[in-house]
């Protein structure tokens, strides 16, 4: 068990030194926006992703030429439509202000399309405030088109060597298992946005909110994290690991 101390202002200048969480790195859908679920469940029905599969790896697993093509058009039309309902996750403004005020960085890993990722950012974040919009300053915004994708670490990975942050000073915060795996197999801090229909990830889970805000009082107050969770829990994981999009 690791004791982690407060990421604030004040307490990094009193000891330097300490582990604490220096960044913070968010899933988009169902984390950084309210989640999209009957899209998710609307690709599997129209692409027959038959079961065992997620639908990126049915796709670029099973299927080629025309059939692949499609497939991916048809993603990217169900993508387009759930544009239309992305609204912010509640408290998120309140997280990011907190984050910005102790000068934490902040990244995005999405399975996403870029499209998408540009539609939350230009568009879902441009109706706020301009003061707010400057909270959200994702730095990388890492999208589907990083291979290999989560639940691999490599995303992960890839931040923490950007921001020259070692990985269990790092936070991943998402709401689905993927997100989880891809955290805990870099070593780092793993979150998860609690929701009815994604309880089953908090046995893999080092932190449980059931809203996006609940991380500013545990970030500024400090948390212990079992991370021998990774290696002990490690056939729940990759019976969790089938992804959902």
């Amino acid at each position: 068990m690791l004791h982690y101390w407060p990421s604030t202002r004040n307490a990094i200048t009193a000891d330097p030194t300490a582990l604490r969480i220096r960044g913070v790195v968010f899933d988009m859908d169902g984390t950084l926006t309210s989640p999209i679920n009957e899209y998710l469940k609307k690709m599997r029905n129209v692409l027959k992703v038959p079961p065992g599969y997620g639908t990126l790896e049915y796709v670029e697993e099973c299927l080629q030429g025309e059939e692949y093509d499609q497939a991916h058009k048809t993603l990217v039309e169900i993508e387009t439509e759930a544009l239309e309902s992305m609204r912010l996750s509640d408290g998120l403004v309140d997280l990011l202000r907190f984050l910005h005020e102790n000068a934490i960085p902040i990244a995005i890993i999405t399975r996403n399309n870029r499209l998408a990722v540009e539609h939350f950012l230009n568009t879902v974040v441009g109706r706020l405030p301009e003061e707010e919009q400057r909270l959200f300053a994702f730095d990388p915004a890492i999208d589907r088109a990083f291979k290999p994708a989560k639940p691999a670490p490599d995303a992960m990975l890839h931040i923490s060597q950007c921001w020259k942050v070692p990985p269990e000073q790092l936070l991943m915060v998402g709401d689905h298992g993927d997100d989880l795996l891809c955290g805990l197999r870099a070593g780092s801090v793993v979150a998860l946005l609690r929701y009815a229909c994604n309880t089953e990830f908090e046995s893999i889970a080092h932190i449980v909110v059931d809203r996006i805000d609940g991380l500013v009082s545990i970030l500024e107050h400090g948390f212990d994290a079992d991370m021998a969770l990774a290696a002990k829990d490690r056939p729940v994981r990759e019976k969790l690991a089938t992804p959902i999009s």
